[in-house]
């Protein structure tokens, strides 16, 4: 019986799509940020791409990026000379000019290794729940500088994208792990002034880690930090965020979670303001309109009262 041998060339790429699917899976040690979304996973990564890029490169500016090969640095040369040529030229020549600059930024995106690039998505193994990776050291920087944007202006900035979390630390799911992680990080915001503080707890295809122990234990850490430190479960200044994701435990801290709907980046501009105190600003404002429309019958009013006492000054004197 004749056996067709495998080509040399199968074993290479299986090896090489084994080590790239390695460097895309969730690990320990990494940090990044936690997205949700409702069966639209690729359309929640482009939303997440998006906003944490835009934030990134106004917080601490573009990524400088050099070049990989000489062909790389011509095309630069080229077009900064095209820049400079084309500055007197049509608005047709400014234009492919731009589209030029776009192109060369993304070749140099795209040529970057995975372990350069600023966020980098990551395979959980549970549907609707997607982490990406970055190489920023505190991911919390960013996303509270998107939420108080997100809060200000109340202008929804993604469509698929529904909660962003900031994840600080990465372990295996087992008690020792979680505890001497979970040390570490409470040290940052529990050991100084006291705080009120809840744990948010969340499993994803993990059954092994009961929700009450891992809760009585973090709590019993951030107490040892602070006495002072004390449980609040409806309005905390910090919660601790734990997330069970199969064989990995995602920690962080979310500042104001309650107020800013558990992060949930289309629940914060949905919101609106209370009628009671829509209602008082519109009767301040009715009020401040009176008083510039009508300053003259203002002052007619005073002075009749002026008049009327003068009157009534003279005739007690003439008494």
């Amino acid at each position: 019986m004749y056996v067709q041998k495998r080509k040399e060339s199968y074993f290479h790429n299986h090896n090489y799509n084994q080590k790239r699917r390695k460097q895309f899976n969730l690990e320990p040690g990494i940090k990044g940020f936690l997205c949700t979304c409702n069966f639209s996973e690729k359309e929640c990564v482009r939303d997440a791409y998006k906003l944490l890029n835009e934030f990134a490169d106004e917080i601490y500016g573009p990524v400088t990026t050099k070049d990989f090969d000489n062909d790389n640095s011509k095309e630069k040369s080229e077009k900064d000379d095209s820049v400079n040529e084309t500055k007197n030229i049509d608005n047709e020549d400014d234009i492919s000019v731009a589209l030029n600059k776009q192109i060369n930024e993304l070749k140099a995106e795209y040529s970057k290794t995975i372990n350069a690039r600023r966020f980098q998505v990551v395979d959980t193994g549970v549907k609707n729940v997607i982490f990406i990776k970055s190489t920023l050291t505190n991911p919390l920087e960013l996303v509270t500088k998107i939420i108080s944007e997100l809060d200000n202006t109340k202008q929804q900035r993604t469509r698929f994208l529904l909660r962003l979390l900031p994840i600080e630390v990465i372990c295996k799911a087992n008690m020792n792990d979680i505890k001497s992680k979970a040390d570490v990080m409470l040290e940052k915001y529990f050991a100084q002034e006291p705080k009120t503080f809840s744990i948010v707890f969340n499993r994803h295809s993990n059954n092994n880690i009961h929700r009450d122990e891992v809760i009585e234990d973090l709590a019993e850490i951030i107490n040892k930090k602070n006495p002072g430190n004390k449980a609040d479960l409806k309005n905390p200044e910090l919660a601790v965020i734990v997330e069970m994701i199969r064989g990995f435990c995602l920690m962080s801290i979310a500042p104001n979670y309650y107020k800013f709907k558990k992060y949930n980046l289309l629940e914060i501009c949905n919101t609106k303001e209370p009628t009671n105190t829509i209602k008082q600003k519109e009767e301040n404002a009715s009020i401040e309109e009176k008083k510039m429309t009508n300053p003259d019958k203002r002052n007619i009013t005073e002075d009749k009262h002026l008049t009327t006492e003068i009157i009534h000054d003279n005739e007690e004197s003439k008494n």
